[in-house]
């Protein structure tokens, strides 16, 4: 007796698990983010920002984004905020 896995034979399958699989992992923000591009797609930009008061710059930026990721919803995650150059003290160590 052969034993097969639950997508055996259903052409597709594995794929469209593996987008529920890729959904699942998504952090919760990249699909509240997700959801906002559907809605301005579908109510346009005033409806948008009136619902949930994002910038017009915001919506595009997060459009870019999910389009050079080819679609991929995890693209549109929050990234840390803190500056990529941090000040050093100029203090002489002498001083210290």
């Amino acid at each position: 007796m052969q034993v097969h896995h639950a997508g055996y034979r259903i052409r597709g399958f594995y794929r469209i698990a593996a987008l529920g699989h890729l959904w699942a992992m998504t952090p919760k923000d990249a699909q509240r983010r997700l959801h906002i591009l559907r809605f301005w797609d579908t109510h346009g930009l005033e409806a948008t920002q009136d619902a949930f008061d994002v910038s017009r710059r915001t919506l595009y930026r997060w459009k870019q984004a999910l389009r050079e990721q080819g679609g991929n919803p995890a693209a549109l995650a929050a990234r840390s905020c803190a500056p990529k150059r941090r000040r050093t003290p100029k203090t002489d160590p002498r001083l210290v």
